[in-house]
Parts: C-alpha cells; structure tokens; sequence
C-alpha cells in the first residue's frame, strides 16, 4: 500500500515529475560529456602511464664483457640508491621543470619509500598513510624499483594522458644522466685535490663513480589504463538523481498532507470549542413530588 501511494503521489505532480527526468539525463549525459574549447567531447575516466628501464652500468659495459658477482652487486646497490635519489624532491623538481608542471603535482616514491607496496620494505606507518592521503590527488605519480642484486631501475610513470606519463619516465632518465654527470664532476674535482698516495693500490674489481653511466633499456612505453564513461555510469547516474528526487518529493508530500491534516484537526476542534461555549445551557427538569397512589 505504501508504494501504491508513492505512485500515486509522484503521479499527481506530473510537472515536478518531468523536472525530476530532465535533471536525471542531464546528470547521465554530463558524466559521459563535457563542454570543452571545440565543443562537446565525450569525458575520459582514463589516465596515462608509462614505464621504462634504466640499467646501471660501468663504462665498458660490464654486463656485456663480463663481471664478477661483486660487481654486479656494487651496480645493483648504486641502483637502489639511484633510485632513491630520483624519489627525492630535489630530482622532482627537476622531472618537473623538463615537462613543465608544477611539483606539487607530481608524486614520487622510491624504493626505500614506505607505501610503495614492493616486497621487502617495512610496513606502512601511520605518518606514511596520511602523507599518501595528501598525494591522492596529485595528477602525476612515479614509482622508481629497484631490485637487489639487480642494476635495473624499473621506472613506472602515471599522468592524466599517455604523452604526458612517456615524458614523465623520460625525464626520470634525463635528471638520473645529469645528477650522475655532477657526481664525476665533484669526483674529478676531488682527484686532482687530493695528494698522490704513497703506495700504488691494487685496482679493485668494484667501479668507482666515474666508470658509472646509465643506460635506457628502450624508450618509454605506455598507454591509457582505464576507458571513457560507459553506459553504465550513465544509467546509474540517471537512477541516482532521479531516485534521489523521487525520495524528496514523496517525503516532502507527506509532510504537507500532515501538515495540513494537523492543522485542519485544529480548526475543527476550535469551531468546537467555540459552538460549546455559544450554546445555550439545558434547562432542569422538573420531576413529580407527589407520592405514588396507594391500594384502599
């Protein structure tokens, strides 16, 4: 009975009814479109990401002629630290100035970063947790791992298109290039102050900075993650509003019935109140006083 009357109410307002189905394709339609410079364009719920692979390496590449196990090792610990690096916020305002963008968009974690969800990390604290809550709405996302023993930084980029994430991996290599760069630069600086040493030492199997260089395992690959608004979001956008409406118009009608129901119990009992005090009090009988008849 009570759905019979929710029908019935919503039917009896014909026009707030078509205001309530005007509102609710508008919604459906305004999540899969949008009005941009060229007109209408259908809304993207997609993002962009890309990845790419930095290789850690020594000048005569090692990795092609040959190296021992300590080497590698050495390599791989420089990438982890590398990689690092790159999380930092010195090298992300520099990945910031080659695309562009305002650091405060863009989001970096590294592998010694809590948060990242890569194995072998400490738990993610409670600091760690309210920090990524501030960066969920950053529009550009790095993610730099690095594997032990392994020379390989794994780069994976995200921003709101795919051009715009293979630029955000490229400039990750190109800031790594350059900070390495410095790093033989000050090493060389440090050489050429320093006095001869008295003793030749032995050349260790370990490559000192400045046989380091990096090396780009292929340009940057990506694409979109996601998709553009489906029918889907717009049937439940439609039954979102029109619902919505639908509850407030029923509620809203119920309480004007009542409303007015209360308030025409009042009047009556006022015109009551009144006709009680206006008519005239009856007046008292007289009763017989003379005695029953009695039997001679």
């Amino acid at each position: 009975m009570e759905i019979v009357g929710f029908v019935r109410t919503l039917l009896q307002r014909k026009l707030v009814l078509g205001i309530l189905l005007a509102l609710a394709t508008l919604a459906a339609l305004t999540t899969a479109f949008r009005i941009g410079p060229g007109g209408v364009e259908r809304r993207s719920v997609a993002v962009g990401a890309a990845t790419s692979q930095i290789l850690v390496d020594s000048a005569e590449s090692t990795l092609v002629e040959g190296a021992g196990t300590d080497q590698i090792a050495a390599l791989g610990t420089r990438a982890r630290v590398y990689a690092q690096y790159l999380s930092s916020r010195d090298a992300v305002n520099q990945i910031a100035v080659k695309i562009g963008v305002d650091p405060l968009l863009i989001s970096a974690h590294g592998p010694f970063s809590e948060g990242t969800g890569i194995q072998d990390y400490d738990q993610q604290g409670a600091e760690s947790r309210a920090r990524d809550l501030v960066e969920e709405g950053k529009e550009y996302r790095l993610v730099f791992e690095a594997q032990e023993d392994v020379p390989i930084i794994t780069v994976y980029a995200t921003g709101p298109a795919t051009q715009q994430a293979l630029a955000l991996a490229q400039a990750s290599f190109d800031v790594l290039e350059r900070y390495i760069g410095q790093l033989k630069v000050e090493a060389a600086k440090a050489e050429q102050t320093a006095p001869p040493p008295k003793v030749a030492t032995s050349t260790s199997s370990v490559p000192l900075v400045e046989n380091i260089v990096v090396r780009q395992l292929g340009a940057p690959e990506g694409g979109l993650v996601g998709g553009s608004a489906d029918m889907v979001l717009m049937v439940l956008a439609f039954l979102a509003v029109f619902g919505i409406g639908c509850l407030v118009v029923a509620a809203g009608s119920g309480f004007m019935r009542h409303w007015r129901l209360a308030g025409e119990m009042e009047r009556i009992g006022a015109e009551a109140d009144d006709w009680l005090k206006d008519s005239p009090a009856p007046a008292p009988q007289e009763h017989d006083r003379g005695s029953a008849p009695t039997g001679s």
